[in-house]
């Protein structure tokens, strides 16, 4: 049984920034469970995470295979900006995840816009899909009242497609996923804070 974010000890007070944590083994959507949180309210900096999905959503309505081991998670955010910087927010979970994996796992890897993280495959001499962004929001008055910003990543589990890959195969063993939540989370967070700033510095300039 591979390792997920279910069966490991994944704690709250180890994810920077993170302020409630939903946990679940098996749900069809992060996103859909994120979106009933969000539009309940009180929900800022809540994290849900899954050890499957069963009907896991990428870009344009495509289907994201989300076999256990991988990790499947669905922030919500609630920052003050204009509409039309939501696009960055995507990319922004692309370089964060890039980064982590580089960090981490000492990989090559590259975005394809707009949401999509490729790593290197040494033996297969190609680049392969690991990692997939996806935002959603809704606004009231031009402004955001809250964005889900999910992410689905090949950790552990077995990737049925000759284009993408996951960590473990790719190392040999299975890696941890509060590891890598937990680095990501120290990432995220300096990369949004300046993000959000600049995004509204340029909303007040406007």
């Amino acid at each position: 049984m591979p390792l997920t974010v279910f069966n490991e000890d994944i704690k709250l007070e180890d994810l920077s920034g993170v302020r409630q944590l939903v946990r679940l083994e098996e749900i069809d959507s992060t996103q859909s469970v994120a979106r009933e949180l969000a539009l309940e309210g009180n929900s800022e900096c809540t994290l849900v995470l899954a050890a499957r999905q069963t009907c896991g959503k990428g870009r344009m309505g495509r289907v994201w295979q989300s076999q256990s081991g991988g990790v499947y998670m669905t922030l919500i955010l609630k920052p003050a900006i204009g509409l039309k910087y939501l696009p960055d927010l995507s990319v922004l979970g692309g370089e964060v995840v890039s980064s982590t994996l580089r960090e981490l796992y000492g990989f090559k890897t590259r975005i394809k816009l707009p949401n999509d993280v490729y790593v290197f495959h040494p033996r297969k001499k190609k680049w392969l899909k690991i990692a997939g962004i996806l935002t959603e929001s809704a606004s009231v008055a031009k402004t955001p009242n809250w964005i889900l910003l999910g992410i689905g990543l090949n950790l552990n589990n077995k990737v049925p497609l000759d284009c993408a890959v996951s960590a473990r195969e790719l190392l040999g063993s299975e890696m941890s996923p509060a590891d890598f939540l937990k680095a990501f989370f120290v990432n995220f967070w300096a990369r949004y804070s300046s993000w959000e700033y600049s995004s509204r510095a340029k909303t007040s300039r406007a």
